[in-house]
């Protein structure tokens, strides 16, 4: 038998032959039996034995993994791994019984697979995925908007507490209010990376330090001593929350290399001194009246 007369018999048993839309195929007993070229009474009755004494294909299919439950379904058609399964099975497991035509068919099945071979012959397409539709990413209201909600919850909570905010509640409040002013400003003005930090700060977040709050080498004796011996560095002076209180403490323009370098140099001179203190006095540092928080 050629490939010509294959493919005669393909288009006579072409309408015995579905693809639903996930792809699948599925062919009757009939295209099944005329493909393997057996009777299809034969293959019917076949595969009806498998829940009592199964037949040799259908001994064959259940060690391939088909249940003989789905076995006596097929009468309705047959699955296209199952049309594979037998179109095999008389091509080379059939012994006497095996068939030319069968190994054919199967040889053309393994060049492209049975399913693909079904849905190419119905001419069956992969139905387009629709695009999901993309989450919306809510959108925070304006900057100004954000200002005014923030200004009636201040003035909310200072009527209920009578003006008496606590103080780390209070910084918190004037901290998002700066970011809200700084992002608003960053939108009208050329982009800044300025970065103003305090020497504490600066200390413990860019050089790794741990400056404590007792000692010979606290806090307060830091920001004194870069003010006492690199006021060069600059005197900048901003508001913030210090020990639970609000003062006015010397920031530094940490952005520029110089003012940053000058810093480190101030910091590991302070911690490498043995008594700071002491070198601070004799600098005269502590002769007036402190009215600035230097650290």
């Amino acid at each position: 038998m050629s490939q010509i007369e294959i493919a005669q018999i393909i288009e006579q048993i072409k309408q015995e032959i579905t693809v639903d839309s996930n792809g699948q195929g599925k062919a009757s007993i009939r295209a099944t039996a005329r493909l393997a070229d057996v009777q299809d009474s034969s293959l019917r009755r076949a595969l009806l034995s498998a829940a009592l004494e199964p037949s040799a294909l259908a001994q064959s299919l259940i060690q391939q993994g088909f249940s003989p439950a789905a076995l006596e379904t097929w009468n309705e058609g047959i699955p296209d791994m199952g049309v594979a399964a037998v179109i095999e099975y008389y091509a080379f497991d059939a012994g006497r019984y095996c068939k030319q035509q069968a190994r054919l068919v199967c040889k053309a099945f393994n060049r492209i697979g049975v399913r693909a071979w079904m849905q190419d012959i119905m001419g069956w397409t992969k139905p387009a995925t629709q695009a999901q539709e993309q989450p919306t990413t809510p959108a925070l209201p304006p900057v100004e908007q954000r200002l005014h909600t923030l200004v009636l919850a201040m003035k909310t909570l200072a009527e209920l507490t009578g003006g008496r905010l606590n103080p780390y509640m209070e910084q918190q409040f004037k901290d998002y209010a700066g970011n809200l002013l700084a992002e608003h400003n960053r939108k009208l003005l050329t982009p800044s990376e300025e970065r103003w930090l305090g020497v504490v700060n600066f200390a413990e977040s860019e050089l790794g330090k741990k400056v404590p709050l007792s000692g010979a080498h606290y806090r307060g004796h830091l920001g004194t001593w870069v003010r006492t011996f690199y006021p060069h560095l600059g005197d900048r002076q901003e508001t913030r929350l210090v020990n639970g209180v609000q003062q006015p403490i010397y920031v530094y323009a940490c952005h520029n290399p110089v003012v940053a370098a000058g810093l480190t140099k101030a910091i590991e001179e302070f911690f490498a001194h043995p008594s700071p203190g002491a070198a601070l006095r004799q600098a005269g540092a502590f002769a007036s009246k402190k009215a600035v928080v230097t650290a």
